[in-house]
């Protein structure tokens, strides 16, 4: 669909390396300048919710506000990156996230952050981003060739990963100095983004020129009816549930209750700082790994490991032991991401990017804002012990999910995913 593609795009034949796709590293700026941000940004923004409220089920609970906005924000998102130039929205997308936290700012300043006015803040910051900036991931289809998708999803991982591992002890360190400084850091870095998609060229528009405008009802009715036709979307997507779910709330868990115990924010950045560390390991290794063992694999035993890691979290001794299991479960989920988004991507048509996407992240996210809120309820309540636990079980059976069902587990390499998916009927042509 050549009216839907950048203009640096070239044959896959000719492509160039993804360190000589111009296009392609513009794009990648922004998205690491947003990520430095909203890492800082969502590092802290527990503690300065728990700092200003005192109380573990509020900060839950502003928590399951903030999760809540994000749902509610991604079909509509996913329609709108179908239906419009995705470069446009990917601005739209930095400039409201620099006004939303200007706000948080301001109110952090004077005085005026209560509960209400943290989770009314957190609620439109989540939905404004899961609104537009699905949009860019959107365009990654149309700036690197098929081949180069398993890369460019790990390249995004261990970028996630870098930014992630100095995110929680800058986090905590500007958190030591000022309760507004890391609120502001995620407007700068949303300023960086909008600074970087303005130095990119292409127009990413989601159908050629000229095509027939649809019905908005239309459009989500086709990407459902593709999503629900194809049971390996089905099984990845109740397996995503379940990581979602069971990794967030083990990782929040420990988080709230250091936190209640008086661990210095600092020193739980330094966690962050671990579990970001194993993931730009695993992020390295992925995109081999993705070469050489079955999709299948790489998506279900990464969720068997992160179980073990729930069993053994409640009887770690001190941090240091924390922190090794961190690393165990942070190891993994760049092979899971660039095994499966990668495949899901590669077989999804440029048009639908948006809309399948929404709709997947709906699904396997649906359940995610529960994890801090179980959290922190869960603390109060049962304590640490039943609580990391009952995530565990959540893992656990995810992993029987992809254990039990045969269309996952058969899923091949990277290199033979073109053939795989012609002879099982799962990808569509493209116009």
């Amino acid at each position: 669909m050549s009216g839907a593609r950048g203009p640096d795009e070239a044959p896959e034949a000719a492509a160039p390396p993804l360190r000589r796709n111009l296009e392609y590293l513009k794009w990648l700026l922004g998205d690491l300048l947003a990520d430095m941000g909203t890492g800082i940004g969502t590092f802290a923004f527990p503690l300065v919710t728990f700092m200003v409220t005192d109380s573990l089920g509020v900060t839950g609970m502003v928590a399951l506000v903030q999760g809540v906005g994000a749902l509610v924000g991604l079909v509509p998102g996913g329609l709108l990156a179908d239906r419009h130039e995705r470069r446009r929205l990917r601005l739209l997308a930095g400039l409201t996230g620099a006004a939303v936290q200007a706000v948080l700012v301001a109110v952090l300043l004077t005085g005026t952050a209560g509960a209400v006015v943290l989770a009314l803040l957190a609620f439109a910051d989540r939905l404004r981003h899961t609104l537009l900036g699905g949009a860019s991931n959107a365009m990654l289809k149309q700036l690197v060739p098929p081949a180069q998708l398993p890369r460019a999803v790990a390249v995004n991982q261990g970028r996630e990963a870098a930014v992630e591992m100095g995110s929680g002890p800058a986090g905590g360190a500007l958190l030591g100095l000022s309760i507004a400084f890391p609120p502001l850091a995620q407007l700068l870095g949303n300023l960086g983004t909008v600074a970087a998609t303005l130095a990119m060229r292409g127009r990413y528009l989601p159908r050629a020129e000229g095509a027939a405008r649809t019905r908005v009802r239309d459009d989500l009715r086709e990407a459902l009816r593709w999503c629900v036709s194809q049971p390996i979307r089905l099984q990845m997507l109740a397996i995503s549930c379940a990581v979602n779910l069971g990794a967030n709330g083990l990782l929040f868990t420990v988080l709230l209750d250091l936190a209640d115990a008086g661990v210095p924010a600092t020193r739980i950045g330094l966690l962050n700082t671990v579990l970001a560390a194993a993931i730009l390991l695993g992020a390295v290794l992925a995109p081999r790994l993705v070469d050489t063992v079955p999709t299948g694999a790489l998506a279900i035993a990464p969720v068997l490991l992160m179980a073990a890691v729930g069993v053994f979290l409640p009887f770690a001794p001190g941090l240091v032991w924390i922190g090794a299991a961190y690393a165990v479960l942070g190891i993994g989920l760049p092979a899971i991401n660039a095994a499966s988004q990668g495949f899901f991507t590669h077989i999804t048509p440029v048009p639908m990017q948006g809309r399948v996407s929404s709709l997947m992240r709906l699904v396997s996210s649906a359940l995610m804002p529960l994890a801090p809120a179980a959290a922190g309820w869960g603390l109060q309540l049962v304590g640490a012990l039943a609580t990391l636990l009952g995530f565990t079980a959540v893992l656990i059976a995810g992993a029987a999910v992809g254990l039990l069902g045969p269309d996952l587990r058969r899923v091949p390499t990277a290199p033979q995913w073109e053939r795989y998916a012609r002879e099982e009927g799962l990808a569509a042509e493209e116009e």
